[in-house]
């Protein structure tokens, strides 16, 4: 099992998840300023009726990708369509009435799809009771040739030099704060290039004393961005921070060989990988290097030279 250290605090989002959540916030910014200067021509042209509906789609928007952020977003539109509004609203108590009525509407939209949106999150989570036994019948038969445990995923993201250099590791002292999302990705690969396999993150297996223990996945949410620490924000973590970058080869056919899913067995939710054997060779891509990983008994391990060009004919056929 990996090396744990300290409390995780700060959040430590991957490079392509930022780079989301700057395109996301341009989409939401121009569509909100275009819709803002359309409703002013609009409304100064006497078509004031019709536009305010166009607020909807930044609303649904942001709460589709940002459940707890909607509200904002709802709430800004909700404040410019009344200042729009304001010098052209004649003093009559049923137009006005009408301004504020949609104002409001804003905001509720945004709580509603908010709620809902947090609502579906939480049921990704949720198993079948017999599914949920099934796997803790799996996992307690512990790790073997088809399963492997993690206890989290982003453990070394936020390790200092010093915590790094102290530790006898040499995944850690190689990849710094990559190394665990490393250790993930070479897992996966030596399911692929073996018989496919289960990988669990969120389990504490203790081999000495022969015992596991189900710890869950909340610490790795701690290192995401708050409107990615549900289910699906993690999904996404493991296919652009782990899949994208170390095992490039598989990433446009990530459906093919894997199903990502999050049960909650003993009252804490997992990270379940289900992996199905390629049907090519795929290396882990570190950027200086390519390797070759194979799952052996309850371990993997990497191969070289002869022995990779054997496994390679014997288990691919001619590539």
């Amino acid at each position: 099992m990996t090396f744990q250290a300290g409390a995780l605090q700060s959040c430590a989002l991957p490079f392509q998840g930022r780079l989301n959540d700057a395109v996301r916030f341009w989409v939401i910014a121009s569509i909100t300023a275009s819709i803002i200067g359309i409703t002013y021509i609009s409304m100064a042209r006497g078509y004031g009726a019709i536009v305010p509906q166009l607020f909807y789609f930044p609303i649904l928007y942001t709460t589709y990708f940002y459940p707890n952020r909607g509200l904002y977003v709802g709430g800004a539109c909700a404040c410019a369509y009344l200042l729009i509004a304001a010098p052209f609203v004649a003093p009559d108590p049923i137009i006005v009435g009408g301004v504020i009525f949609q104002a409001i509407l804003f905001l509720c939209i945004a709580a509603g799809s908010g709620y809902v949106m947090q609502q579906q999150a939480s049921k990704w989570a949720l198993p079948l009771k017999d599914e949920s036994v099934a796997l803790e019948t799996l996992i307690r038969n512990g790790e073997n040739d088809r399963v492997e445990f993690k206890r989290l995923a982003l453990w070394s993201a936020t390790l200092s030099k010093e915590e790094i250099e102290a530790v006898d590791s040499p995944e850690l002292r190689k990849y710094r704060n990559n190394a665990s999302r490393f250790i993930i990705a070479r897992a996966i690969a030596g399911f692929l290039n073996s018989g496919g396999g289960d990988l669990f993150i969120g389990i504490d297996e203790d081999r000495l004393n022969c015992r596991i223990t189900f710890s869950g996945i909340d610490p790795d949410y701690a290192q995401l961005h708050e409107e990615d620490r549900n289910p699906d924000g993690y999904r996404r973590m493991i296919i652009d921070s782990v899949i994208r970058r170390y095992l490039p080869e598989v990433f446009d056919t990530v459906s093919m060989f894997f199903h990502i899913s999050f049960p909650v067995v003993s009252d804490k939710t997992l990270c379940h990988i289900h992996i199905l054997p390629s049907d090519k060779p795929v290396f882990v891509s570190t950027g200086n290097e390519e390797i070759f990983f194979i799952r052996t008994d309850a371990s993997t391990r990497p191969i070289t030279g002869k022995t990779l060009t054997h496994y390679i004919l014997k288990r691919f056929g001619k590539v």
